[in-house]
């Protein structure tokens, strides 16, 4: 009984546990690009290397992003009245196969920074991603600095702490 019980909780902890070949901190970030929402024309991943960036992965049938969202912009919002606009930005990518549901989604939850949708899900692939909403702070070099799976009350003071280090600091 023990001994199937152990497999039983370790089967379980490999369901709800990050895959083994997961991204991790301090690799650089893989491409992120799709069909343009809002924000300039050809805006990705790689168009935004040298500033740091708040990377936001969602759904429009995740109800944690509903959550996590407006707090994010928030946070896009504070930095750039504080000055770092050209230093700083937010990308969020939706992973909707359908652009429609996440337009559709966008107009309910509007925000202020650039919104791509990944419809064929290159992004989700290169990224590992296994939760949402999927947030990854990168580094002016393209290194991922944190990742932060899921939203929880103290994500959005985490992730605006971490970004005004890296711009503090210049790094």
């Amino acid at each position: 009984m023990r001994r199937g019980l152990g497999g039983a909780l370790l089967l379980l902890a490999s369901l709800v546990s990050a895959p083994a070949h997961a991204i991790k901190v301090g690799q650089q970030a893989p491409e992120a690009a799709g069909v343009v929402l809002q924000g300039p024309q050809g805006t990705k991943l790689s168009t935004l290397k040298g500033k740091v960036v708040v990377l936001d992965f969602w759904a429009s049938w995740c109800g944690p992003c509903i959550e996590s969202m407006p707090q994010i912009d928030a946070i896009h919002g504070r930095l750039q009245k504080q000055g770092y606009g050209e230093r700083f930005e937010v990308l969020s990518v939706s992973i909707d196969q359908e652009v429609d549901k996440a337009q559709r989604f966008l107009k309910l939850h509007p925000v202020s920074y650039p919104v791509i949708v990944d419809p064929i899900g290159i992004a989700t692939r290169f990224f590992d991603l296994w939760r949402l909403p999927a947030t990854f702070i990168i580094k002016p070099n393209g290194e991922i600095d944190q990742i932060y799976y899921g939203f929880g009350d103290t994500f959005a003071g985490d992730i605006e702490s971490r970004v005004l280090v890296l711009l503090r600091n210049g790094r």
